[in-house]
């Protein structure tokens, strides 16, 4: 992968942070339809921004695009809680800029983990999704992610970006390219010789691959690359690329963890 902002290379990152083959993302495609999905969000990607119960219940409300693929492609449902995670049979949890959760939450999702589960987490620190809703909103999607209590337990630090990563930033992966806004790192903690996690970080520390007890863990550093208003307008081939890329960076983790 290579950062570049500004049209500027900044850094090359190492093949750690995608560890999957070819060989193996097409052996998950197989179990792809049948892959249970949890996912836990603020953004407006599930009913769309505004929505409200009248328009959800009159079927008038529009899913983002990203969600639509997903819906297509997994059996995935909208949580906003995980207090029967256990029993539900889910096989990946995601969370994308996930509201302020509750620790009772918090702990039966790092016990679900540690017990086998698979999780995506996109924690920004910088959301610069653009939205209509006055500041005092509370179907806003937050602005900087709530995630630290998780994070702080497995040994990480989310930080925001400094100059140069909160302009635009284009993600070249081996087999996708993204762009995004805003994107944030992580960084160990001190004195965390005896964390809750193994956590393994990208030479950009974009991206932390965490072993948590029995199950394991991707947690981004942003969100807002799920955004279609980036993926832009036009019709030619760079922009269908981009866009199919952008939809597919989370299939190839949901690939990884379920291989």
């Amino acid at each position: 992968m290579r950062w570049l902002a500004s049209g500027l290379m900044l850094l090359a990152v190492t093949g750690l942070l995608l560890q999957c083959s070819p060989a193996s993302t097409s052996a998950a495609e197989e179990s792809e339809a049948s892959t249970k999905i949890q996912l836990m969000t603020s953004l407006p990607i599930v009913w769309g921004e505004g929505a409200s119960m009248e328009t959800i219940l009159s079927g008038t409300t529009e899913a983002a695009p990203i969600y639509t693929h997903w819906r297509g492609k997994y059996d995935i449902s909208a949580v906003d809680s995980f207090e029967a995670l256990d029993s539900s049979a889910t096989d990946v949890v995601i969370l994308a800029q996930p509201p302020a959760m509750d620790p009772a939450d918090i702990a039966a999702l790092d016990a679900w983990i540690r017990d086998g589960g698979k999780a995506i987490i996109l924690t920004d620190p910088m959301l610069l999704w653009p939205t209509e809703l006055s500041l005092g909103d509370t179907s806003r999607p937050l602005a900087s992610g709530l995630l630290s209590p998780l994070l702080n337990y497995w040994g990480l630090e989310l930080l925001a970006p400094d100059a140069d990563g909160a302009g635009q930033v284009v993600l070249e992966f081996p087999e996708a390219t993204i762009t995004t806004v805003g994107i944030g790192t992580f960084k160990p903690l001190s004195g965390k010789s005896a964390s809750h996690a193994n956590c393994a970080l990208s030479k950009a520390n974009i991206i932390a691959r965490c072993e948590v007890g029995e199950g394991r863990a991707i947690i981004i550093a942003d969100a807002d690359f799920l955004n279609d208003a980036l993926w832009g307008d036009d019709v030619n081939e760079g922009t269908k690329m981009e866009s199919r890329d952008a939809r597919r960076l989370t299939d190839i983790f949901v690939a990884d963890l379920i291989k």
